[in-house]
């Protein structure tokens, strides 16, 4: 696969059932535009955004580093989909333990800052890192 256009068309081919070949489902899965996904395929110099492939490689296992580059192997293999599940879990952890640790004002601004969170569309969330040393 010598550019990212040939690896988007066999993405294209490989996702499953009635929706092989369709750029709306991949748009969809990747948080993109349906006409970012007909550009790519049309136009082996058009880039795509780091978040759109680590959204991909999340739905359906495809590795970021062979959608954009075609580095090999072509999928995540299990442990690393295991380690992003495992920090996920952590930072749920560690915001469950500060809103336990929170009183009165400070538990609503936290239950308001997780109600935020849900609004956020996917494709723009970033991990959450907190300061332990503190």
């Amino acid at each position: 696969m010598e550019n990212i256009g040939d690896r988007i068309k066999m993405i294209l081919k490989e996702l499953d059932g009635p929706e092989r070949g369709k750029q709306t489902r991949l748009a969809e899965l990747a948080g993109c535009t349906k006409a970012l996904i007909g550009q790519l395929t049309r136009n082996p110099g058009q880039e795509l955004g780091y978040q759109y492939a680590k959204n991909i490689e999340k739905n359906l296992g495809y590795r970021v580093d062979w959608i954009l580059k075609g580095t090999l192997p072509k999928f995540a293999n299990e442990q690393e989909f295991s380690k992003q599940e495992t920090n996920d879990l952590d930072e749920l952890i560690e915001l469950t333990l500060l809103y336990r640790q929170a009183t009165g004002a400070a538990r609503i601004k936290l239950m308001k800052f997780a109600r935020a969170l849900d609004k956020v569309p996917t494709n723009l969330r970033k991990p959450i890192t907190i300061d332990k040393s503190k």
